[in-house]
């Protein structure tokens, strides 16, 4: 068996171990009348920027939402919460609600927007290509995850095997996986801004850019069980609410966008300038999926990485009620 798919394996056996009506917009709602909402993020990462805009100016308690973000250590933990019920929503890469779902649990995608082409592959000397990474240490998030999906994708794409020729790390969030390879335990990471910029400034070098992959990518979407989007679907209509006036704000306040990020992220002002104009302008506030190219790119790279055998119909892993009603609810 695979690596990747020993991971399915292990997270069907961890999920199987183990409806309320928000109130409508209403600024200066007293606490105690807010829903309480948990959203979880897989890593803490500057592509959240309108949440966690949304977040500090009150966007989501003036919809009425006591939204509380989680950040867990990559896509499949978050998404056996998910499954579990201990995170009502998730905001993730499709690629780990579709391994969810390939393991049989009841997940949908039902928001997207985020179509980033944003990752790219940075190496120590010595590795001018993906052509030279046989034998070395790639790291990634967590096996199953969009990082670990992307590269492998890569990898076989180049005829390298990618439980064979390299050894795949689980290594945690960027920073940390910067600090594996500064102390010589990684040779490879992949990398979104503004982590492709540190790892530029401490002197690692790009050899595969996603952009020279595919022209967009579903980077982040919207999720929950099926039982949570057909029973709590006002309290997602606030979510989503909150959430497009946030990417408003994103837009319209570039000082005040900035300024969040650099906190939110730790990075300079600078690096926050220019992950800001890297990935903004694959933002969409009506929370459309890619193009269909880009969504069967996207699907040719899990087969040849071996996690489908097919393309999956829409109605396998999205579920359009909120997006083909956008116009009834949006703010």
């Amino acid at each position: 068996m695979t690596r990747h798919g020993l991971a399915a394996v292990l997270l069907v056996a961890a999920l199987h171990a183990g409806g309320c009506r928000s109130p409508e917009p209403a600024s200066g709602t007293a606490q105690q009348s807010l829903r309480h909402v948990t959203v979880g993020l897989p890593v803490a990462a500057a592509t959240f920027l309108p949440l966690y805009v949304g977040e500090e100016a009150g966007l989501f308690r003036e919809e009425g939402l006591d939204i509380e973000f989680l950040a867990f250590r990559g896509g499949s933990d978050l998404v056996r919460a998910v499954v579990a019920g201990s995170i009502d929503v998730g905001v993730t890469a499709l690629a780990g609600v579709t391994v969810g779902i390939a393991a049989g649990q009841p997940l949908r995608a039902f928001f997207a927007g985020y179509n980033i082409p944003a990752f790219a592959w940075y190496a120590v000397d010595g590795i001018a290509s993906m052509d030279d990474v046989r034998g070395k240490r790639i790291g990634v998030t967590r096996y199953g995850s969009s990082t670990d999906f992307l590269t492998r994708y890569a990898l076989v794409a180049r005829g390298i095997d990618p439980d064979r020729d390299v050894q795949i790390v689980q290594g945690g969030d960027s920073p940390t996986r910067l600090a594996a390879m500064a102390a010589g335990q990684l040779d490879v990471n992949i990398f979104n801004p503004p982590e492709t910029y540190v790892a530029e400034e401490r002197g690692y070098h790009r050899i595969l850019s996603q952009r020279d992959l595919a022209d967009d990518y579903p980077f982040h979407v919207f999720f929950a069980t099926e039982q949570v989007i057909a029973g709590q679907a006002d309290m997602i209509r606030a979510l989503l609410r909150a959430h497009v006036r946030a990417v408003r704000l994103v837009r319209s306040d570039r000082a005040l966008a900035l300024d969040v990020l650099a906190r939110r992220a730790g990075v300079s002002a600078e690096h926050a300038a220019r992950a800001y104009d890297e990935f903004m302008p694959y933002v969409f506030e009506d929370g459309r999926l890619p193009s269909r190219a880009g969504l069967d790119l996207f699907f040719d790279m899990g087969i040849e990485a071996g996690q489908f055998t097919e393309r999956w119909p829409l109605d396998r892993f999205w579920t359009p009620v909120f997006v083909d009603s956008f116009d009834e609810w949006r703010p």
